[in-house]
């Protein structure tokens, strides 16, 4: 209780003098001030970017995925070999194959065949891009169902004359939003519309166009009806497979897995190319975590300056209170008592600093992420990071002037003049 009572005093007796000394109080918290808006301003940008950035992943159905795709038999400008010439490419039998090197890692495969074609219905005639596609398709690359269905495995067995419209493709070929169990030709086969998206939208900052509007055009189609029937490749070629894994950390394992089963499915040629989503947010992360290590140090800069200017003040302010000093040790306060005295003031001005310190540092980067036209978010361990690094260099920079008031004699102090 004693203890407790005596901090209570120091803290009432620091504010007192902060307090009656406001100005230059004020130039002592300033580089805190300046420090912790740095740090906390510096991270807020870089997490908003990073924020964004995951949300961008999150709307083409997250970064947990590996793309499979053919790659050119000619590299470098040599002829293809036999063996090369021989291989069929990538197949909906490598898609089958990957699945079941791991059935409880991988959630969904999504496979892709394109095709370009004349899709008519009565209000509009459009050469359009048609995208074959399994049933995992739609739901591994983000899309939303809004009316109807989505393929069933049936149907793409089957090869059966059924399409799932973006929301752009109904605006077009079904104006009045009647598209549901209507027919249009896709080339010349008839196929019934049995599903429709919901619009896809994502502005990466306010003033750019939709990112997917591209893909609000989808016309989908069973990718075996798009091999099969309308380009008549009895073997189902295909232009990309994609594994959903959502544990990130067997997406490695299982891609070398999956690159030795199509290599051996491949003659042992590689003319394909793996691409591991994951991997590369990983990378992009860790740039990140390159610019928060700048923003630190811009901070720590700023609290190293404001730190230097703080002893000086203190020092000369030291000149000021020699006798206050001195009256305190003849009337029984010791050494210790002073110093800490002295801690106590310039860690309450650290913290006051650092507290206005987070209201520059979020108005500083509400203002710069508007100027960017990014949505502002803060993570909270920011704020701490930021008031941690005030206090530590708050207490290193005080020790000195402290210790040198706990050093004063008390005779001489109050002889100081």
């Amino acid at each position: 209780m004693a203890a407790t009572g005596a901090f209570r005093e120091r803290l009432f007796s620091a504010w007192v003098e902060i307090r009656e000394n406001l100005g230059r109080s004020t130039l002592q918290a300033l580089g805190v001030m300046l420090g912790v808006a740095s740090v906390l301003g510096g991270f807020s940008i870089s997490d908003s970017q990073r924020r964004r950035s995951d949300e961008l992943y999150a709307k083409i159905g997250g970064f947990d995925k590996l793309n499979v795709q053919p790659s050119e038999a000619i590299k470098d400008g040599t002829q293809p070999s036999a063996l090369q010439n021989a291989n069929l490419g990538l197949r909906s039998d490598d898609a089958s194959r990957g699945e079941k090197l791991d059935m409880k890692a991988v959630q969904g495969v999504s496979v892709q065949k394109l095709a370009r074609a004349r899709v008519r219905s009565p209000f509009a005639d459009q050469d359009r891009q048609i995208t074959g596609v399994a049933a995992d398709y739609l739901a591994v690359n983000g899309y939303t169902l809004d009316k109807g269905r989505l393929f069933s495995s049936r149907d793409v067995e089957t090869a059966a004359p059924v399409c799932v419209l973006g929301y752009e493709a109904v605006s077009v070929f079904f104006p009045t939003g009647e598209a549901l169990n209507q027919v249009i030709r896709v080339g010349d086969i008839p196929v019934t519309v049995v599903g429709v998206l919901k619009e896809k939208v994502f502005r990466f900052r306010d003033s750019q166009g939709n990112m997917f509007a591209w893909r609000n055009k989808l016309v989908a189609l069973p990718a075996t009806l798009v091999a099969g029937r309308m380009e008549g490749d009895a073997y189902h070629r295909l232009d990309r497979v994609v594994f959903k894994i959502p544990d990130i950390n067997v997406i490695e394992k299982f891609s070398e897995s999956l690159s030795a089963v199509l290599k051996s499915s491949h003659r042992q040629q590689e003319d394909f190319r793996i691409d591991d989503i994951a991997k590369r947010v990983r990378k992009r992360r860790s740039q990140g975590d390159v610019y928060n290590l700048v923003f630190m140090l811009s901070g720590i800069l700023s609290l190293v300056g404001g730190g230097m200017v703080n002893v000086n003040i203190q020092l000369a302010t030291l000149k000021e209170r020699v006798r206050e000093v001195g009256v305190k040790m003849a009337i029984g306060a010791s050494g210790r008592e002073v110093f800490k005295e002295f801690m106590t003031e310039a860690l309450l001005l650290t913290g006051l600093g650092g507290f206005v310190g987070f209201f520059i540092g979020v108005a500083f980067s509400k203002v710069i992420t508007t100027v960017l036209e990014v949505p502002l978010y803060m993570d909270p361990k920011s704020f701490v990071w930021a008031f941690l690094l005030a206090l530590v260099f708050g207490f290193l920079f005080a020790i000195y002037p402290a210790w040198k008031a706990s050093r004063l004699s008390p005779m001489e102090a109050l002889r100081y003049e």
